[in-house]
């Protein structure tokens, strides 16, 4: 299956985005203190087992592609501060969207092109519920 190539190489990008969160998200499971504890803590270790599912699915994907799936771990934010905690994590899931969304551009696989439309949609709901914990979503007046 060496037609997949370039599709791989995306995938492998969004697989080492994927294992970077689900320990970032784990980081900050352990590091929110305070009433924050209470708010975040459960929010931020479901986020670090979804990512590692993410991660699990895409690289069993890769092998199914006819290719090797890497095992990187981008760097980790650390912090104590909830708010720069959820910018981090804003910007990973956007950076998801973005990674997913070009490898559904240049898919020629049709199952995998559906799995990352629906990928997407759920990588969108992340950055929503974060954009909303952070207060950037204009309600209209």
């Amino acid at each position: 299956m060496g037609e997949h190539q370039e599709l791989i190489a995306v995938l492998n990008e969004a697989l080492t985005l994927e294992y970077t969160a689900a320990v970032q998200y784990n980081q900050h499971s352990m590091l929110v203190t305070g009433r924050d504890r209470l708010l975040f803590a459960d929010l931020f270790e479901e986020h670090s087992k979804e990512s590692l599912g993410h991660a699990k699915m895409w690289g069993d994907r890769i092998v199914y592609l006819g290719g090797v799936p890497r095992g990187e771990v981008g760097p980790i934010f650390q912090s104590s501060n909830v708010i720069e905690m959820l910018e981090k994590d804003l910007e990973i899931e956007r950076r998801a969207v973005e990674i997913y969304t070009r490898a559904h551009r240049i898919c020629k696989h049709e199952p995998t092109r559906y799995m990352l439309e629906n990928h997407i949609l759920d990588e969108d709901k992340d950055v929503e519920e974060l954009q909303k914990l952070l207060g950037k979503v204009q309600i209209a007046q």
